[in-house]
C-alpha cells in the first residue's frame, strides 16, 4: 500500500507550495508513518497521488492524464495559469516535449507527471 502515496521528495516540494490538507499517511524523519503523529520532530503530510493531483487541478487548475500506447505508458499535463483571455491552453506531452518516452508502468508515469507538475509550479 505504500506505493499509493507520493515519495518523501515530492511530498516536501508540495508542502514548500502550500499544500496543507490532511492526509491518511505523513513522513516523519523522512519515513511513511501510520497512525498518530507524533509532537516532536518534523511532520511533513504524504498525500495518495490521487489526492496530489486533486490538489493541482483545485489550486492550480493544472490537469493531468496518464495514457497507454503501443511502446508503454505516458502523460499529459493541461495546464490553465498561463492561459490568456483567448482561452489558449498550455499543454506538456512527454511525448513531444518533455520526455520523449513511454514508461514501462503508470506508476512511473504518475511521478513523472507529478515531478513536472511540481516544476511547473515552482
Amino acid at each position: 500500500m505504500n506505493e499509493e502515496f507520493i515519495p518523501y521528495e515530492q511530498a516536501l516540494a508540495l508542502k514548500e507550495l502550500g499544500f496543507d490538507e490532511e492526509c491518511l499517511s505523513y513522513y516523519f524523519n523522512k519515513q511513511l508513518s501510520f497512525g498518530t503523529r507524533t509532537s516532536y520532530g518534523e511532520v511533513i503530510e504524504a498525500p495518495l497521488y490521487q489526492q496530489a493531483f486533486g490538489w493541482f487541478r483545485e489550486k492550480y487548475r493544472c490537469h493531468s492524464e496518464i495514457n497507454v500506447g503501443f511502446k508503454g505508458f505516458h502523460f499529459k499535463i493541461y495546464s490553465f495559469i498561463d492561459s490568456s483571455e483567448s482561452g489558449d491552453v498550455f499543454v506538456v506531452d512527454n511525448l513531444t516535449n518533455y520526455k520523449p518516452i513511454c514508461f514501462n508502468s503508470c506508476e512511473e508515469a504518475e511521478l513523472e507527471c507529478l515531478k513536472k507538475l511540481i516544476e511547473i509550479i515552482k
